[in-house]
């Protein structure tokens, strides 16, 4: 009962957030256009891959330890090793701007990695302690931040640079309501380098799996902006936020299942709720599959209409989807890491072969992609 009741909470707050989340997405793509959305998504993607290194497995570990009252490491541990690569990763943003092209959107977004770290860790110990309505007003909280950052870039019809400072203010804002809406604040400040160390060695596993699958799933966004330009991968992105909106539910469920696999050892092993969770994929595929063209039209207008096919190819792989997170969620929670990674690691090397091998194709079709942009 407890399970179905934070499952409930998270789909709520999945609803309400990713709700937001696509209306923000609606505005932004009628008000900067193909090449003004393909940049947001570029920085987007280079700071959530960023999270996830900064992060490094630590929510995985820490939850794990929490929910199961080992207590092995502190939240303050997991915060100073996210400060700290939190630093190496902007310092790394910084210096690939010396020989690269890197947007000044970027060098000012990226800087989001330091309340982001501030806001994991609160979210950390709400999930580890199944507090699961002030998980899910938290993560309003950041959301609505961020639809009053799309506001004001409309009010003030800002560029994208200026609109990257509006995000910046805005995850630091969420960053310090999480600060004050928890009252076990006061752990934050108990730092331990020996004991952040200790966590970033027992979380190396975990923090490859988390920032090798961001890395998978955001490639397309890394290299379209050389093969296509922005323009395409706007168009691109339009299909990749459906399909993720397409998830939410499923995410919403993992959120609140997790703690529960870290808990009871058999929930993982009998595939408790894989079948609806699998039938609910199905579904919802059919659905935007069938109804694509009509979504994008609507919520993106016809300057999107090119996303239709890619958005009916992508939508597909929410199936493989919630099957490959589960079972990753479940060996994960009886610390079973090295499947996921040998599994996910094989799967980007294929990737990466793949597009290595048809790189002259893929130009082609880019030119032929920017071709129809700039018609």
């Amino acid at each position: 009962m407890r399970l179905l009741k934070n499952i409930g909470w998270t789909v709520l707050s999945r609803i309400g957030t990713q709700g937001l989340a696509v209306l923000s997405n609606i505005l932004l793509a009628r008000y900067l256009g193909q090449e003004g959305f393909g940049e947001y998504a570029f920085i987007s993607s280079i700071l959530l891959i960023g999270n996830a290194f900064s992060t490094f497995g630590t929510d995985m570990i820490l939850i794990r330890s929490l929910a199961s009252g080992e207590n092995l490491f502190t939240l303050a541990d997991g915060f100073l090793l996210q400060l700290l690569l939190s630093l190496l990763y902007v310092a790394g943003v910084f210096a690939a701007a010396l020989f690269i092209s890197v947007p000044l959107s970027l060098r000012i977004y990226i800087f989001a990695l330091f309340p982001f770290a501030l806001f994991t860790i609160f979210n950390i110990n709400l999930r580890a302690r199944q507090e699961m309505i002030s998980f899910s007003l938290l993560q309003f909280a950041a959301v609505f931040a961020q639809m009053l950052a799309v506001f004001t870039l409309l009010i003030f019809r800002a560029d994208m640079n200026t609109f990257a400072i509006f995000m910046l203010i805005a995850h630091t804002s969420t960053a310090l309501f999480a600060f004050v809406f928890r009252s076990s604040r006061s752990i934050l400040w108990r730092f331990s380098l020996p004991g952040a160390f200790a966590l970033m060695k027992n979380s190396a596993s975990l923090a490859v799996i988390g920032t090798l699958r961001l890395v998978y799933e955001k490639i397309i966004i890394g290299i379209l902006p050389q093969l296509a330009g922005l323009s395409a991968t706007g168009i691109f992105s339009v299909s990749s936020r459906l399909t993720d909106a397409g998830k939410l539910g499923h995410l919403s469920a993992f959120t609140a299942m997790y703690p529960e696999m870290a808990r009871d050892v058999d929930f993982g092993r009998q595939m408790k709720g894989l079948r609806s969770l699998l039938g609910l994929a199905f579904l919802i595929s059919v659905f935007v599959f069938t109804f694509a063209q009509t979504i994008v039209d609507i919520l993106f207008g016809a300057e999107f209409i090119s996303s239709v096919q890619p958005l009916q190819i992508m939508i597909w792989v929410i199936v493989p989807y919630v099957l490959v997170t589960y079972t990753s969620l479940g060996l994960v929670a009886l610390g079973y890491e090295r499947p996921v990674l040998s599994s996910l690691l094989t799967a980007l090397l294929f990737c990466c072969y793949r597009l290595s091998a048809s790189h002259p194709r893929l130009v082609c079709a880019a030119q032929h992609l920017r071709f129809y942009c700039l018609k």
